[in-house]
């Protein structure tokens, strides 16, 4: 999740540009876009903790993240006399999930960051990557090339484990790491994740395509003699007692999504541009209050995936002056288990922060927990869908050999529900 902050080299033969150029736009599955990906949706997340046992007592034990798998590769990093004086959580990288992605919220230690961020400048920073998700690995490999070649900062190209999920960091301009990655490894019913003998695909340079499927992977594993079904398992840790909707449950709720994310930005209009211009954002809403600006952007139709803050609104809020974030926003299934989310955490101990709702609008309902670390968590059940404003396409059916190679996007073109997993 770290490296030198410079371009990833071009493997020895360079692969031909799957999304070609075409004037000012870029063939992006057929469609003509503006750059040669499309971020869909935010996939994950990740928080360095200065108290990471208390961190995962609140997601884990309450809200109910479940873990998903836990690796100490980058502790591993820290000089001898350092990793000595973490503590065992801290030793680990713990991956957590809500849903069947292998993991939507990541916990890092704050020193285990600090230490090895100071080769990019990160250390400090309590977020360690915002994560968009795009529509194909060619759009990550072609997006990063792009995002450089307009003189952007990237981090680095190629794939992580545990995750598997093929991907690029780069930074913005107040050096927030982004990440775009296509294609998570998906956790079925028996709740396994990839064994530790499978987290050998790791590459940290740009691949070149293409690369072989996730299927012919297991495969070749089990054709070597991996038991496939040995990867970390998390159990159950409370009795199933809240009847939840027709389900029994260990708590009287469930999370059900992730986003929207906002971030606290010194430099306000450079971050618009970036997130726009770069990244592809639209903007939804500009808003101020008490002085203080910021901006909503999405990627798609939710009201917005994104929020930009001015840095000032941190201390007008009395929030932790080391929260790169105002919140990170949870969907919880209705509003009943809205209701309930708030009451069961409050009971736990979490405080309730009342954040002015002209700060967060495309709700209806919507609460604000301060986490162990000083972080908000945004709870709701509902954000407001937005159609887009050009008319509706015309039906074209039939014929398909007639249609054209290369078409214009309608406004809201790889919107709505994405393929959460690789292909294959």
């Amino acid at each position: 999740m770290t490296g030198t902050p410079t371009r990833t080299p071009d493997p020895v033969e360079r692969q031909p540009d799957r999304s070609a150029r075409t004037g000012e736009s870029y063939d992006v599955g057929g469609v003509r876009l503006e750059r040669p990906f499309k971020i869909r949706r935010l996939g994950h997340f990740g928080y360095n903790c200065v108290d990471l046992d208390a961190m995962l007592d609140f997601y884990v034990e309450g809200l109910g993240l479940i873990i998903s798998d836990q690796s100490g590769t980058m502790p591993s990093r820290l000089p001898a006399e350092e990793q000595a004086n973490l503590t065992p959580n801290e030793r680990l990288l713990h991956f957590t999930r809500f849903g069947s992605e292998h993991h939507q919220l990541v916990f890092i230690s704050q020193r285990v960051w600090d230490w090895v961020g100071q080769a990019n400048g990160s250390a400090g920073a309590s977020i360690n990557q915002v994560t968009w998700q795009v529509g194909s690995l060619a759009e990550v490999v072609d997006g990063a090339e792009w995002i450089w070649g307009r003189g952007e900062r990237l981090l680095r190209s190629g794939r992580d484990m545990p995750g598997s999920n093929w991907h690029t960091y780069l930074f913005d301009p107040e050096g927030h790491i982004n990440e775009l990655f296509y294609g998570m490894e998906q956790i079925g019913w028996d709740g396994l994740s990839k064994p530790r003998p499978m987290w050998t695909g790791v590459l940290n340079e740009r691949p070149s395509l293409p690369q072989p499927s996730e299927a012919s992977e297991i495969a070749g594993a089990r054709d070597a003699g991996v038991d496939i079904l040995s990867g970390h398992r998390a159990g159950t840790t409370a009795p199933a007692g809240f009847p939840v909707d027709g389900v029994l449950m260990e708590r009287p709720f469930k999370i059900v999504g992730i986003g929207p994310v906002s971030l606290f930005v010194t430099d306000l209009d450079e971050a618009r541009r970036f997130y726009t211009r770069v990244l592809g954002f639209e903007v939804r809403r500009t808003l101020e209050w008490n002085g203080h600006r910021g901006v909503l952007l999405s990627c798609g139709t939710d009201h917005h995936n994104l929020a930009l803050y001015e840095a000032s609104l941190r201390d007008a809020l009395g929030l932790d002056p080391r929260a790169d974030s105002l919140a990170l926003g949870f969907r919880l299934a209705n509003y009943r288990q809205l209701r309930a989310a708030v009451a069961h955490m409050v009971a736990r101990g979490a405080e309730e922060i009342h954040i002015p709702g002209e700060l967060v609008p495309g709700f209806d309902y919507v609460a604000h927990l301060r986490d162990p670390d000083g972080n908000l968590v945004q709870l709701y059940y509902y954000q407001r869908q937005c159609a887009p404003d050009d008319p509706f396409p015309a039906t074209v059916s039939g014929a398909a050999d007639g249609w054209p190679e290369l078409i214009d996007p309608p406004g809201d073109v790889f919107g709505g529900q994405q393929f959460l997993g690789p292909w294959e």
